[in-house]
């Protein structure tokens, strides 16, 4: 990169300051501001998490869509997403961190109002479009934000805690959605949509308190942009092998719900089952950080993708048993699956942070979200199609990319810079 690189984001008085840990481990290590924040993630997922397990049975058995364009239209947010993190990336690195998220919850708010009057196919694209928008400006700039607030080796610790706040958040969610979700009541769906809407709202609360995560811009001589994160090779090539974890989980955990509602489970049931995965997560994420500490960071990715792919073996079986068994084992494929995110939370998101300068943190954060979500919404579109014609092809698509994808992380072991190779 060319010109001078930004004032440190450490400095007491400037607004991206760094919260210094208090001690080693626990949510104790972090500044007041930050547990409040981690507190305001696991409220929001509640709502966040609850809307998304139902949203596709929403739009298919209570508004009538067929099966195929709720997919699309379910599937059109995460494209939304494909389309926008990268401005948004860019935004947050302007603009700051902070000011993203504000306005990534406010258009969010928006959304989940909408969704509560669709009432057809071209309405529910809208709303899964503006929600994407509200994502696409929420993901990217919430891990910028806290990755430029905290010491570099604290930084594998707040992406722990960071993923174990969404996974409880997401656990209760599930568990909330399922009970309150009635079979073609579309009053028991409103009531979820407002549950939403007033998690948003306790997230926009704590984010006053938090620094701007904005990295001064006029002492940089050049202003940087995509151009220089895609010169990172090794970074570009690491999106590449993201493709089979996210597809991992735009399969098991977005399309589970409605994948299990055509099996006959009941919806507490698959409210419950929903939890499973979130609740491994939340036990096992801060045990993983401490596993992988001083591990080659390529070979737990390997890891990681072979999680999963044990997952999707188990879910190919499902429509071949008795539907009590099939439900034990897409326990079990939660399950496993939240061990693979325990990895991601430990290991792949703290490897971005070190990869990225300050004033491309947003723009780095940026491409992961896209990928992660271009995958999230082939998972949508492509499961509601392929689910019509077979209900055991959909799961050898997300298989075989597990499988690949141990090949080629572990490829890329050769070609890791030394300096992010050793998780920390």
């Amino acid at each position: 990169m060319t010109g001078r690189r930004p004032k440190s984001v450490d400095r007491p008085r400037d607004p991206t300051r760094t919260l210094s840990p208090v001690s080693d481990h626990g949510i104790r290590s972090f500044e007041p501001a930050i547990q409040r924040l981690f507190a305001a993630i696991v409220v929001n997922m509640i709502g966040s998490a609850a809307l998304f397990g139902f949203v596709l049975i929403y739009f298919h058995e209570v508004r009538g869509i067929p099966l195929g364009q709720a997919g699309l239209a379910v599937g059109s947010m995460s494209f939304t997403m494909v389309l926008l993190t990268p401005a948004a990336g860019s935004i947050s690195d302007r603009f700051g961190a902070r000011r993203a998220l504000t306005a990534g919850c406010l258009v969010s708010i928006a959304a989940g109002v909408g969704y509560a009057f669709v009432e057809s196919f071209g309405a529910a694209v809208a709303v899964s479009v503006l929600l994407g928008v509200g994502n696409a400006l929420w993901f990217p700039s919430q891990a910028a934000l806290l990755s430029l607030i905290v010491p570099v080796e604290m930084r594998p610790a707040v992406s722990a805690f960071q993923r174990a706040s969404l996974n409880l958040g997401a656990a209760l969610g599930g568990v909330l959605g399922g009970f309150l979700v009635r079979q073609e009541d579309l009053a028991s769906f409103r009531v979820l949509f407002a549950v939403n809407v007033a998690t948003y709202l306790v997230f926009l609360a704590a984010l006053p308190g938090m620094p701007s995560g904005r990295v001064e811009r006029d002492e940089i001589a050049t202003t940087p942009g995509f151009r220089e994160v895609l010169r990172d090779t090794f970074f570009v090539r690491l999106l590449g092998t993201d493709v089979a974890v996210a597809l991992g989980f735009g399969f098991l955990f977005a399309f589970m719900p409605v994948y299990a509602s055509q099996l006959g489970i009941d919806k507490a049931v698959i409210g419950v089952l929903f939890t499973f995965g979130a609740a491994s997560v939340v036990l096992t994420q801060i045990p993983t950080l401490r596993w992988v500490r001083g591990g080659d960071r390529m070979r737990w990715l390997a890891v990681m993708n072979l999680w999963f792919a044990a997952a999707f073996v188990l879910m190919v079986l499902t429509p071949h048993l008795a539907l009590g068994v099939a439900v034990v084992l897409l326990a079990i494929g939660q399950v496993l699956g939240g061990f693979g995110e325990a990895i991601l939370g430990a290991v792949r998101q703290p490897l971005t942070a070190d990869l990225a300068p300050p004033e491309l943190m947003g723009r780095y954060y940026g491409l992961s979200t896209m990928v992660f979500q271009a995958c999230m919404g082939f998972a949508n579109t492509i499961g509601g199609l392929v689910m019509d014609r077979s209900l055991t092809l959909v799961w050898l698509i997300p298989l075989g990319a597990s499988i690949a994808g141990v090949a080629a992380t572990l490829a890329l072991r050769r070609t890791i810079p030394a300096h992010v190779a050793v998780s920390t």
